[in-house]
């Protein structure tokens, strides 16, 4: 199948935006670069990161690329209730693209009253109101993106950030090598037509299919979870995530062809992606739990990050998952930018406040 095949049902650009990625996260970066917070981080004890959908993963990414560079706990809150620990010792990050997400700004009204430091990453709305007003500092994102298409925008400019804040190793060299492997890497991956291109080869194995989504919670997990909201919103079909070693205390069980379930058994494949961080513990717990699905006649697929950071391997391993939810999309014949069911939800609650 060729590019324009796939691209019949792309109405409103998405795969074009997600070969944006690369200039995302530079131009974050400059974002994210071109203020100063305003806060001294040796007074902060804890962090909040307040946002939904698109707007939260970027924390969820963050939060895992500093790991042991972060000196005070780390919490992505999704929902419209501030902790209860928040108080005038919390850096509390608002983020929500349009700037109008109920759950971010309900959240956001309580940080301010119990005095949190607030910090907006938005493209405008009431959001940015809200901060101007309690002169807090806005970092702007450019407007016209679906949320989980300006992911690189938003990462770039937390990148920025906790390296202002003095917080984990980044710098803007870090980040535009991350762009340029990531640019060069993607020429090849963004072809269907491209013989052996492993994005096209994972999109056709799953047409049709419930994927199941393992990845190392201490290494992978936030991109575990992008995926699965990818071939949500973008492909229209179901998937879930969950980390391991979790997954080996529940679901590994499961894998097991019995006739009472072997129509729904023979939907499911099972995604494993891979970091060459994983611990050798999880290295050898993901290759047992492979073997089982495939003693079990189970359908197994492996993806491992590429790159010479961590930083280069995760922003692969997001790009690399999101052109497979686009390539499915095609495949499903369906707009992925398209999100009826969510605005359907958002009219109707509209009406009830």
């Amino acid at each position: 199948m060729n590019q324009k095949v796939i691209l019949k049902y792309d109405k409103s650009s998405m795969f074009s935006k997600i070969l944006e990625w690369p200039s995302q996260l530079c131009q974050g970066w400059e974002i994210g670069d071109s203020m100063e917070p305003g806060i001294r981080f040796r007074k902060i004890k804890n962090i909040v990161f307040n946002g939904m959908g698109g707007s939260a993963i970027a924390g969820d990414v963050i939060r895992s690329l500093l790991g042991e560079h972060l000196p005070v706990p780390f919490v992505v809150n999704r929902g419209y209730y501030l902790p209860p620990f928040a108080d005038k010792e919390t850096l509390f990050i608002a983020s929500s693209y349009s700037g109008n997400t109920e759950e971010t700004l309900s959240a956001t009204q309580q940080a301010i009253q119990k005095g949190c430091k607030l910090v907006a990453v938005t493209s405008g709305g009431k959001l940015a109101e809200i901060a101007h007003e309690k002169h807090c500092p806005v970092y702007f994102l450019p407007s016209g993106y679906p949320p989980r298409a300006s992911l690189g925008y938003s990462l770039g400019v937390l990148l920025a950030f906790f390296s202002k804040l003095g917080v984990g190793p980044f710098s803007k060299k870090h980040v535009e090598q991350a762009a340029t492997f990531l640019e060069k890497e993607g020429k090849g991956l963004a072809d269907p037509a491209r013989k052996e291109n492993p994005v096209w080869s994972v999109a056709k194995q799953l047409k049709g299919r419930f994927p199941l989504l393992y990845a190392g919670t201490e290494t992978l997990e936030p991109v575990g979870f992008r995926w699965k909201c990818q071939f949500n919103e973008n492909s229209k079909m179901h998937a879930a995530y969950i980390g391991i070693p979790e997954m080996n205390h529940n679901e590994i069980v499961a894998w097991k062809k019995l006739e009472a379930v072997n129509g729904f058994y023979s939907s499911l494949v099972a995604v494993f992606l891979r970091s060459q961080k994983d611990s050798p513990r999880i290295r050898l717990r993901m290759e047992l739990t492979r073997e089982l699905v495939l003693k079990n006649r189970g359908k197994a697929i492996e993806v491992t990050g590429k790159g010479s950071s961590f930083l280069e391997e995760m922003l692969y391993l997001i790009y690399f998952g999101d052109l497979v939810s686009v390539f499915l999309a095609g495949l499903n014949k369906v707009d992925p930018t398209e999100i009826e069911n969510i605005n359907y939800l958002k009219l109707h609650l509209s009406k009830t406040k």
